[in-house]
């Protein structure tokens, strides 16, 4: 088996510091080393990770930029790696004890293999707030089973460290999202030989609050407009949305301005159809996922679907335009790659 450096950022989460070198000890093949960068944190996470240095039982080389955003931490932490594998996850998860056993694998069994694809999944049991059920809920859960065409997070995927050098590392111009669905794209775009770890082993702690989820969702549309991605989604998710807005805004002008009685009637059945749709769904959404006493709310589903995408919606078109002068670098190495904006 190669030796491992095992890569991860922190930032102010001395709990989940504690758990991340808690379950790496715990694991049936422990990296060889980590390499963690800190962005500056003021709660004890530094702290912890320079003593665990000095007296942990795993090599750990800890290193700190103030602020620095997660794509640029993790290519400083790439750069001082010691060794050929790279093995890549957030702080903020948790990790059964074969989590990294099973990453690395095929490094061993496949000479030459560039990177392995790793798989995730959300617990239902860790969403304890109902806004956190919710998102669980509108998103039908939460979960990749990796194959290697799978677009990989950093929370759990691996590479060799000369690949990860030849894609030219993660684009370190985005604002703070999309930075791995960028390198992910470059992976398989410019990878030959690729595998995957199919089991969901690593477990993402999500947020619990309502103006959480909506950051991360207007983040996460952001980073993708800033880099000039995922624009049939957009369209999706926007021209779903402007039907919807422009049926319930046109019944009231038809009703009001005393249009035809069959204008009435259909802009009316228009508006019905669409609620019914989406009551339809948000309903299903709720029974399936409100087991074992544990009640999903239809009204929180409806306000956090509504909210998240245009919290999305927004972060997106800001992304677009703050993207042409801000990402250019990511934009560039993406076109170069032939990877367009679909």
């Amino acid at each position: 088996m190669p030796k491992i450096s095992l890569i991860a950022t922190v930032y102010n989460d001395i709990e989940g510091t504690r758990l991340f070198l808690r379950k790496m000890e715990q694991q049936t093949r422990r990296p060889d080393e980590i390499v963690i960068c800190d962005a500056g944190s003021k709660d004890g996470t530094w702290d912890l990770l320079t003593s665990y240095e000095k007296n942990g039982s795993i090599p750990l080389r800890a290193m700190v930029e103030p602020r620095c955003r997660p794509a640029r931490g993790r290519n400083l932490a790439v750069a001082v790696a010691s060794h050929d594998v790279l093995a890549v996850t957030d702080v903020g998860c948790d990790w059964d004890d074969q989590w990294l056993e099973e990453l690395a694998a095929p490094f061993e069994s496949t000479p030459g293999l560039e990177a392995v694809m790793g798989s995730w999944t959300v617990r239902w049991e860790d969403q304890e707030s109902a806004w956190a059920k919710a998102d669980y809920a509108l998103q039908n859960g939460l979960e990749l089973r990796a194959t290697p065409q799978s677009h990989s997070a950093n929370r759990a995927i691996a590479y060799r460290k000369d690949f990860y050098l030849r894609i030219g590392g993660l684009p370190e111009d985005l604002t703070f999202a999309a930075d791995d669905m960028t390198f992910a794209l470059l992976i398989q775009k410019c990878g030959s030989m690729l595998a995957a770890a199919p089991i969901p082993r690593c477990y993402w702690f999500r947020p619990q609050a309502r103006r959480a989820l909506l950051k991360e969702a207007r983040r996460n549309f952001l980073g993708n407009g800033e880099a000039g991605i995922g624009l049939k989604h957009f369209v999706l998710v926007g021209g779903r949305m402007l039907l919807e807005l422009a049926a319930f805004i046109w019944l009231p002008v038809a009703i009001l301005g005393k249009f035809s009685l069959l204008t009435v009637v259909a802009s009316t059945a228009i508006c019905v159809i669409l609620l019914a749709l989406r009551v339809s769904k948000w309903s299903a959404r709720a029974k399936r996922f409100s087991v074992n006493g544990q009640e999903v709310s239809v009204v929180h589903l409806a306000v956090l679907d509504y909210l998240s995408r245009w919290y999305g919606l927004v972060g997106y078109v800001r992304g677009l335009i703050t993207g042409y002068s801000k990402c250019r670098q990511c934009r560039a190495r993406l076109r170069a790659a032939g990877i367009g904006w679909s």
